[in-house]
């Protein structure tokens, strides 16, 4: 009860206050005597009808509190949660969960000097690098159905193994024919097979260049390619990612990754950058751009060490893509060991450190460099 009557207290003060600044000092204490009586009234009336006197008490004292007029707590609606959408090659965040798993095309593009610079490399998604023959390497570039790439190329011929990580996406497969081995394996995967000497369409020779390195090839015509065949993208396994680290935590000096393919023409550079979290690519020595000028950058560097061996004069190679072998990962300024793990046809490869956790990345552009084992990577 004394609680009650300290409320009480509190209350008259209010309404003295509150009256005073109305009506003046002079008149207040006869306000305030017709006020207790009306007040003494109301509370034998909700006494009466069994209404609990601290209910009335909170609402009188309210709304003296904010000048006579009624007012409630203002209404604080919870935020509502956007889901977000990542797509499954890169991890890039996307509008819809439509655009999470869009069509993907995989262009077979060669690295020969004649070729250089090349286009549209600093535009894809996802790239694997290994040797064709005689050292030479080529990529297998992939790209997102609403990628931007006006010009891709030079276009070239197929590998087998090459077939192998197309197939992992279900990609459409834009090439210039191909080895003897590919192309008698090309039926068994499932990917969709655009051969340029069969869909001229899709593809167009530059004037700048001799041939055979001035076959070029676009995403809008690839999404041609797409409705015109009425290509169903398939559903794979997706990357796991991460979030980057923030500055403070990434570390400051300049890390470099220098890995030997053949000669000194195909040896490759990346060199890491704290600010922006990634690694610019090198090529003999100089920093690798496209035909416009664009720099080649990406988050993350896969070196998947294979089995490889020579099987003809030619100097082809045979690539061991199922199984699992040796792998360093190099993100966030940082060389992570570990392996990589296909089980078999049409699976994602998969990179796992040494505790055997598979590894996450950082959404963005990622390279894969395929060289045998026992090639030299410095870092």
């Amino acid at each position: 009860m004394k609680r009650f009557f300290r409320k009480i207290e509190f209350l008259f003060k209010k309404l003295r206050l509150f009256f005073t600044q109305i009506f003046g000092e002079k008149k207040v204490w006869v306000i305030l005597f017709f006020t207790a009586l009306t007040f003494g009234l109301v509370f034998f009336s909700f006494w009466f009808f069994k209404i609990q006197p601290k209910v009335l008490f909170e609402k009188v004292l309210t709304a003296v509190s904010f000048g006579g007029k009624k007012s409630e707590p203002p209404k604080v609606e919870a935020p509502v949660q956007k889901e977000v959408y990542h797509r499954l090659l890169d991890g890039a965040v996307v509008d819809s969960r439509e655009k999470v798993n869009p069509p993907l095309f995989a262009v077979m593009i060669e690295n020969i000097i004649e070729a250089r610079p090349l286009s549209g490399v600093s535009k894809a998604n996802l790239v694997y690098e290994a040797i064709s023959e005689a050292g030479i390497t080529r990529l297998l570039a992939i790209y997102t159905a609403d990628n931007s790439a006006e010009e891709i190329g030079p276009v070239r011929s197929t590998r087998p193994y090459y077939l192998d990580w197309a197939e992992e996406y279900g990609a459409l497969y834009a090439h210039c024919g191909g080895s003897p081995e590919a192309l008698r394996a090309m039926p068994e995967y499932d990917i969709l097979n655009l051969d340029q000497f069969f869909n001229s369409q899709y593809f167009w020779r530059s004037s700048k260049r001799f041939a055979p390195h001035n076959l070029y090839t676009s995403t809008e015509l690839l999404n041609k390619a797409v409705k015109n065949k009425e290509w169903e993208t398939k559903n794979f396994e997706d990357w796991l990612f991460k979030e980057e680290p923030k500055i403070e935590e990434r570390p400051v000096e300049e890390k470099q990754i220098t890995i030997d393919f053949s000669k000194p023409n195909y040896k490759v550079g990346w060199k890491y950058n704290s600010e922006k979290n990634d690694y610019l690519r090198y090529q003999a020595g100089e920093v690798q751009k496209d035909a416009d000028g664009s720099e080649v950058r990406a988050k993350n560097i896969v070196v998947q060490f294979v089995r490889m061996q020579i099987v003809d004069s030619v100097g082809r190679k045979k690539i061991e893509t199922i199984g699992n072998g040796e792998a360093q990962v190099f993100l966030d300024g940082k060389d992570i060991e570990g392996r990589w793990v296909k089980i078999e046809k049409g699976d994602r490869t998969k990179f796992y450190d040494e505790s055997g956790e598979e590894i996450k990345f950082n959404p963005g552009i990622t390279w894969i460099e395929v060289v045998p084992i026992g090639t030299e990577v410095e870092f």
